[in-house]
């Protein structure tokens, strides 16, 4: 097919013999959801045909539905979009409850009033909805790794500049938010699960190699909240911004946060043909393998969601960054179709293992009301993935102090490297691992530990809230790359 006023050719050569012919029977073979954002006057036929998740582009987002008050109002849309979701057996993302674009009538409103139109919305639909997004873009642009302050009042947590993080004179919306989503979920007994979502935060690097501090913003977010914090969207516009390209690093990104115990989603994907060089057949086709193999090889990432159904209907039109051409309910299915299509009957891959998850919904026990955030907040400790009695591996069984094993996610150029502390016969209260990387190779990144060198011989040492390790039960952090490593030998001391 040629494009009208385009010298592109879309190629549209289907896979000779795919497993499953549509994008969501593929998905639910593969163990995820793959999803769509639509609006009640685009729910043409393909709709659920093709895809088994939805989510309102527009319809639930507080300047559709919310009063000032907190109330709700002209629902209508919403309405239609879960209705149909529920006719064609498609789960639904509800998007969003706390942003501070699109705020409508609750711009500056107090986390009081947020807390009343959270009940609100979320008992609205129950557990119609299986994924609320909580909070919303709450990370600055441009890579700073802060928090944003235009909502409701400032989200930096240490609000009265005393410098005490956790006291009653400290507002933080997000912690708030969750707080009152979780109550309202606990105390209705819905299986709604709640997302923190965000952009720019795909991959563990940035262009030219440079932390991605928005990413890592996000991970102590979700770290110190894990509690309250179900899930996580990539929102996964990706385009030539330095901020947004596809990184080597997405799939690792993906599982350190899976390795919260939390589910990671890529919410709302679109490639840009910018990343193709304007190519929207072969090129943009294997933009959209990358990510989406990215997501199958983490067993965590438990759906992927397009932000429209075809490149004229876009936000970003000009970018044709979705898997169809067309509109107004005829559509051609382009390369990354069939990409994507052949990736998720290609199923899972096999990854490092994870630690067992925690439980996804804490008990929460409020010290105030429901209708007002709590007053101490000390009850929130910073969560880490939890130690586990039966690694899939058998590391040596040492009879004192610790043992360490290390499993590899390697690329040209670069790796990560998931590093496994194992306490022996006796508690440990904290331990260190010292590794020798070979030649070339050097540290840019690390989590879940202290880190000392960048090349050569490297020691690591717990943080304070993993360095004590019960006996048999082990930890788990990680670090980035450049180089090659092969053939890392960790020796781990205990304390």
């Amino acid at each position: 097919m040629l494009l009208v006023g385009s010298a592109v050719t879309v190629q549209s050569t289907a896979p000779a013999a795919a497993a499953e012919t549509t994008l969501r029977a593929a998905a639910a073979k593969a163990g995820l959801f793959f999803g769509v954002a639509a609006s009640p006057n685009r729910l043409y036929s393909i709709v659920g045909q093709e895809f088994n998740q939805l989510t309102p582009e527009n319809d639930m987002k507080p300047d559709r539905i919310a009063t000032s008050s907190g109330g709700l109002q002209n629902t209508s849309g919403a309405d239609t979009l879960v209705n149909h979701a529920q006719s064609n057996n498609m789960v639904v993302r509800g998007h969003t409850l706390v942003w501070h674009s699109q705020a409508g009538a609750l711009q500056g409103a107090s986390q009081a009033t947020l807390n009343t139109f959270i009940g609100n919305a979320i008992n609205r639909w129950g557990s119609k909805i299986a994924y609320w997004d909580v909070v919303n873009e709450a990370l600055e642009d441009n890579n700073t790794g802060r928090r944003r302050n235009q909502w409701p009042h400032t989200m930096n947590r240490d609000a009265n500049g005393d410098g005490d993080y956790f006291d009653a004179g400290d507002t933080d919306v997000i912690r708030d938010s969750f707080i009152r989503a979780k109550q309202v979920v606990q105390a209705g007994g819905l299986t709604t699960k709640l997302c923190i979502n965000d952009y720019d935060v795909e991959g563990l690097t940035v262009q030219g190699g440079g932390q991605n501090r928005k990413a890592n913003a996000l991970y102590d977010i979700v770290r110190t909240y894990r509690q309250y914090i179900d899930c996580v969207g990539f929102q996964s516009h990706f385009n030539d911004n330095p901020n947004s390209i596809i990184t080597n690093d997405l799939q690792a990104n993906i599982q350190r946060f899976a390795d919260l115990g939390v589910e990671v989603h890529l919410s709302e994907v679109d490639i840009d043909d910018d990343l193709s060089n304007n190519d929207i057949g072969t090129g943009q086709a294997e933009n959209y393998r990358k990510v989406v193999r990215a997501c199958l090889n983490v067993a965590k990432c438990t759906g992927i969601t397009v932000w429209g159904i075809s490149d004229s209907e876009s936000w970003r039109s000009s970018e044709r960054g979705l898997l169809f051409t067309g509109g107004n309910g005829s559509y051609q299915k382009k390369s990354a179709y069939y990409a994507v299509l052949d990736e998720l009957n290609k199923g899972r891959g096999s990854t490092p293992p994870t630690t067992t998850p925690p439980p996804t919904t804490p008990p929460v026990t409020p010290t105030v009301p429901p209708t007002t955030p709590p007053v101490d907040p000390t009850t929130v400790p910073p969560t880490t993935p939890p130690v586990t009695t039966a690694p899939p591996t058998t590391p040596p069984n040492p009879t004192t102090g610790c043992s360490a094993t290390v499993s590899l996610n390697s690329w040209t150029g670069g790796f990560v490297a998931t590093v496994r502390v194992t306490a022996g016969t006796s508690p440990i209260s904290g331990w260190s691992v010292q590794l020798t990387l070979p030649s070339g190779a050097a540290v840019t990144n690390a989590w879940n530990a202290n880190t000392s060198g960048a090349s050569g011989t490297v020691r690591f040492s717990n943080v304070n809230y993993n360095g004590s390790v019960n006996a048999g039960q082990y930890t788990e952090f990680g670090f980035q790359g450049t180089g090659a490593a092969t053939g890392l030998t960790p020796v781990c001391t205990a304390s």
